[in-house]
């Protein structure tokens, strides 16, 4: 019970360093920027405490559980927040910046409040969970891993896609111009994603203890926590419609592929599993 109330309260810490890290680096980084008027549920101000508790929880959850501590720790988390909700979301609007149509200052802006506010973060959680901690599991089989992990992150993505996103006619009449897109090089530039985000997986697959099962749901959580939230913030870019059916869309997809990366990056070559039961 004193554990659930400490992590209770290491939750509740996290969550308004993460809060006033966001309104810090908006300070920063987006001081002639005006007020985004809200059309979703929530507005900015109650987008940022639930996005922030969000965060703060998965954060929570991750870190007890995982072998390493202290700095080591925060700079591994910090980087999958970041790797997650910052990078993985800008290389997409990129990608589709014809539609979004959002400034290079804007994303570089973005980007570098992501990377502050999830430094402090890292040095929060490295000081709640010190200590010496333990080395990564070995996961073997790399050189095949990863391009399956690569190529199931583009059937996840392009199946979540097609069955979801592309049926909203809100989505197909906010991406005019899908038609001019190089319809080869998209699922390449996936596969590309795909590999960070393997490398995303591997960085929790080796790090968190315990079963293979539960290091697939809370990668899976992660990677589907970490990016959907932040899509009820209001801004110019993406009208709430849209951003509510790529909620649904990009939380089953990134939740599914978590969990099928994390097994693959988990599994045992079957020599070693059979000597397991011998």
């Amino acid at each position: 019970m004193k554990a659930f109330a400490a992590d209770i309260g290491r939750a509740v810490a996290i969550w308004g360093v993460l809060v006033v890290g966001q309104a810090i680096s908006g300070m920063l980084f987006f001081r002639n920027v005006p007020a985004f008027a809200s059309d979703g549920p929530v507005g900015p101000g109650q987008a940022l405490l639930v996005a922030g508790l969000a965060d703060a929880i998965i954060l929570t959850l991750l870190a007890p559980r995982m072998r390493t501590r202290g700095l080591r720790l925060g700079l591994l988390l910090a980087a999958v927040l970041f790797g997650v909700q910052t990078l993985q979301s800008a290389i997409e609007t990129i990608v589709f910046n014809g539609d979004v149509r959002m400034s290079s200052a804007m994303l570089a802006a973005i980007g570098a409040a992501g990377l502050f506010r999830d430094a402090l973060a890292g040095v929060v959680v490295a000081m709640f969970w010190r200590g010496s901690g333990e080395r990564g599991l070995p996961l073997n089989g790399l050189i095949w891993k990863a391009p399956v992990i690569a190529a199931f992150y583009v059937l996840c993505y392009f199946t979540a896609g097609n069955l979801i996103a592309w049926r909203s006619a809100a989505v197909r009449a906010f991406y005019a111009h899908i038609d001019q897109m190089d319809m080869i090089a998209l699922p390449a530039l996936q596969f590309g994603r795909g590999l960070i985000w393997c490398w995303l997986a591997w960085l929790l697959a080796r790090s968190l203890s315990g079963p293979a099962w539960r290091t697939a749901l809370l990668t899976g959580l992660a990677f589907s926590g970490f990016m959907i939230l932040q899509l009820l913030f209001p801004n110019p870019f993406m009208p709430w419609p849209v951003r509510a059916v790529h909620m649904v869309e990009v939380g089953l997809s990134n939740f599914l592929f978590g969990v099928g990366a994390a097994l693959v990056l988990r599994m045992e070559p079957h020599d070693r599993v059979l000597k397991q039961y011998a």
